[in-house]
């Protein structure tokens, strides 16, 4: 039986300004013999399965005069004759269309690129059996450019999350799906403050500073609520031994200065000298003495000079050390174990105590949600932040690394990263860094102003000298942002690196470099 595919292409097909007219035609034997017809007959057998409207994928295998040989997916092959000026290479996949299929007679059409999408949604959207509407069309096309499936349960997912968040964007709610991060109204504000770049641990601790500040030390009977909060914070993670600072280390002479004249006026004196005793110490001392009245403390505790100790506090207890970080990636994972650890036993010594305390609660619930939502983001790539006390000043680093984690458990030989530095001195900093071969490092420094340029410049061959001790051939560039496009994009260039390749944080490393 011979099977004639007349009009294989009819179509016009546009290269550039030149439009051609195409038309295939082939005559397949399925009583010839070998395996070339094995395959062709594999083939044949595919195509006459397929339905008017439906689509299949064929690579250009061959071409051999006007006779072109398409190879489909499965390795199925056909055998098609070109009609002259058709403009079909080798190494083309085209997708095509059956346009009928009866009387033993098959008709198909290549699908041009713009328009395989609407035939894809078309289809996508008639197996979910959801109408062609702009909001569904415009969800298929999101899942498409992140490389997610269309299936008939993601479309019904996401568009069951689209009308449950209707504030939320399509590519946030894509996003959470894909890394498979719980979707919800929590999930979803995190990640709207990634991408603002709003979702710092560091804002969230200040926040529960103030909290402590308005909810627990309004009047005299929250002290020892206040006390209580205190101790918890000390107490650290799985037996861990939080240290509080020495004062004097940490707090600055005006304070203990006009510390000691406030106690002075009110007749008190503490067991220990300031400078002689520990941060944590000092607010016991404080909070326990029966010298100090009711406006005493309260003149005391709204001052400066108390903000500040309750800030040498909040950096004891929920921030990383130079000497963390040196450890390495168990050590800032045990740090956030303590903070949430820390926040636990916040909100039990309120609850014990029957204390609301509205701005603290809420200030405690954003840090757990943050931390929360950072661990998931880490089941599949690592990202941190490091907020980061030192002895006489504060910072915040963050890690992007964009080799994602499956790529890094296969002991990659090329990895990319970016260190985000908010530093009191050098200002805002993006250091990027890609490791190949194992001992190559190529590290691009770009910084706010000439004049940090210039200081790292003067400063380079020590970080230089390191590098090359632990046996690493080096390369550094540097240069100053120009604008916000030097500037990481925390969803298209870190979350989106591997969905979206063209805008992959390897591509920002390269331009920069």
């Amino acid at each position: 039986m011979n099977i004639n595919m007349s009009d294989f292409f009819k179509n016009n097909i546009s290269s550039g300004s030149q439009t051609t007219d195409v038309n295939v035609s082939e005559n397949v034997s399925h009583e010839s013999s070998g395996s070339n017809n094995a395959v062709q007959a594999a083939g044949m057998k595919i195509l006459n399965s397929l339905m008017s409207g439906d689509t299949f994928t064929g690579y250009v295998s061959q071409l051999n005069g006007d006779n072109a040989y398409i190879t489909m997916n499965n390795g199925a092959q056909i055998q098609a004759k070109l009609m002259q000026g058709a403009l079909i290479n080798i190494g083309q996949n085209v997708t095509f269309m059956v346009e009928d299929n009866s009387d033993n007679k098959i008709s198909i059409k290549p699908v041009l690129a713009n328009e395989q999408q609407a035939v894809l949604i078309d289809k996508a959207l008639e197996a979910a059996g959801l109408g062609a509407t702009d909001d569904n069309i415009n969800i298929v096309k999101e899942l498409l450019g992140l490389g997610m499936p269309v299936d008939a349960q993601t479309l019904g997912n996401m568009v069951k999350y689209s009308m449950k968040f209707p504030e939320a964007s399509l590519n946030t709610v894509a996003n959470l799906m894909r890394l498979e991060i719980p979707v919800n109204e929590q999930n979803i504000r995190e990640f709207q403050m990634y991408g603002q770049f709003n979702g710092h641990i560091e804002n969230l601790l200040s926040n529960m500073e103030n909290g402590i500040v308005n909810d627990l030390l309004k009047n005299n009977q929250d002290i020892m609520d206040f006390q209580n909060v205190i101790t918890g914070m000390y107490e650290g993670f799985d037996g861990e031994t939080v240290s509080s600072s020495s004062a004097c280390d940490v707090l600055s002479q005006q304070t203990i200065d006009e510390l000691n004249n406030m106690l002075s006026d009110s007749g008190v004196k503490l067991n220990n000298d300031i400078s002689e005793t520990s941060v944590k110490e000092l607010i016991t001392q404080l909070a326990e003495n029966n010298s100090l009245n009711s406006d005493n403390f309260q003149k005391i505790i709204n001052s400066g000079s108390f903000r500040e100790i309750l800030h040498a506090v909040i950096n004891d207890t929920m921030k990383l050390t130079p000497k963390d970080i040196q450890e390495g990636e168990e050590a800032v994972s045990s740090y956030y174990k303590r903070i949430r650890k820390n926040v636990e036993n916040i909100e039990n010594s309120l609850k014990s105590a029957g204390n609301s305390a509205p701005e603290l609660s809420k200030s405690l619930s954003d840090i757990k949600s943050n931390i929360d939502f950072m661990n998931d983001l880490n089941k599949n790539m690592t990202y941190f932040q490091m907020p980061v006390k030192f002895s006489k000043s504060e910072g915040n680093g963050e890690l992007y690394v964009f080799t994602n984690k499956k790529n890094l458990a296969g002991k990659t030989d090329n990895i990319s990263a970016m260190l985000h530095l908010d530093m009191d001195n050098l200002k805002s900093m993006d250091i990027y860094v890609n490791l190949s071969g194992g001992n190559n490092v190529s590290t691009n420094f770009v910084l706010e102003t000439e004049e940090l340029l210039d200081f790292v410049y003067q400063h380079i061959d020590r970080l230089n000298a390191r590098l090359e001790k632990l046996g690493y051939n080096t390369h550094f560039e540097m240069k100053v942002a120009a604008d916000s496009s030097d500037r990481l994009d925390f969803v298209k260039d870190f979350i989106e690196a591997e969905a979206r390749p063209a805008a992959g944080g390897q591509y920002i490393f390269n331009a920069k470099a």
